[in-house]
């Protein structure tokens, strides 16, 4: 399978993906950093043993306090082959998240094309938030932080524009001339401290909220934290990486029946990329 008015393919794609995460699994071993293969890179583990076919990104998750000490040590640890991209690297990006990049390659969709920001293929690192699910405020949580990131994210004109409804873009270009004045660094501090708001609590749970919430989402990654640590190893292609020994929990949770494949029709990557560069 390969990219639009390009002749490379997902499995080129692929192998620079495992490139990068071999990279963060040597860091993380160096430092005793724990983490996971996550979501659709954990269903292509144990239904493929490696990517699913049609799948073009590589996901991890971490608990934060390991998310932010693998921040720190990417610092000085990082090969220069590679870029450690979130918000305070990367002045253009509103992503909320850690993604790895490959320099001196392209790897980009619409939305993110015209930002500035470093577009090379990657793989996303995830932070695990404490949250409460049971109480009030925990209930509002997950919604305090996606107000603030649709705030923040209409600082790319293409978001504003293809926001969903004429409600929407609206409220997004008012918000885009707006933050022209407001220091970028001011609405991530915000959605930060939000994102954190109970990680000084020991809560039960935690919660994948930085790719954004909904119902849906908030159901499909909540997470024991007790169980986090409990991890055993798993082959993706060919590679040992780390995984949670109750992957049938977590992965019914996330896909319900997920050794069944999906409809031919579905099977596509879902990153609408726009143009491929591999250096």
């Amino acid at each position: 399978m390969k990219y639009p008015d390009s002749d490379i393919s997902i499995r080129d794609v692929q192998m620079v993906q495992l490139e990068i995460l071999k990279e963060l699994d040597r860091i993380c071993r160096k430092y005793g950093i724990t983490y996971q293969l996550f979501a659709g890179t954990l269903l292509g583990a144990i239904r493929h043993r490696g990517f699913i076919p049609w799948d073009d990104d590589i996901d991890v998750c971490m608990l934060r306090k390991d998310y932010e000490k693998f921040l720190r040590c990417c610092q000085s640890n990082l090969k220069s082959d590679y870029f450690l991209q979130y918000y305070e690297t990367d002045d253009q990006s509103i992503i909320q998240f850690a993604k790895i990049r490959k320099n001196n390659t392209i790897f980009t969709n619409k939305m993110y094309q015209d930002t500035g920001m470093h577009n090379g293929v990657f793989i996303d690192v995830f932070p695990l938030d404490n949250v409460k699910p049971d109480t009030l405020m925990g209930k509002l949580h997950p919604y305090f932080f996606q107000v603030l990131y649709a705030i923040g994210s209409s600082r790319m004109k293409n978001k504003a524009i293809h926001a969903k409804n004429l409600f929407n873009r609206t409220i997004r270009m008012v918000f885009f001339f707006l933050l022209r004045i407001i220091p970028k660094k001011t609405t991530d501090t915000m959605i930060q401290q939000v994102l954190q708001m109970f990680n000084k609590e020991d809560t039960v749970f935690v919660n994948h909220l930085t790719n954004g919430v909904n119902k849906k989402r908030l159901e499909k990654y909540l997470r024991e934290k007790s169980t986090f640590y409990d991890i055993i190893s798993v082959d993706f292609e060919g590679h040992l990486f780390p995984a949670p020994k109750n992957f049938n929990e977590v992965l019914t949770r996330n896909f319900g029946d997920y050794m069944k494949l999906p409809p031919e029709e579905e099977r596509k990557p879902h990153h609408g990329i726009i143009e491929v560069i591999l250096a």
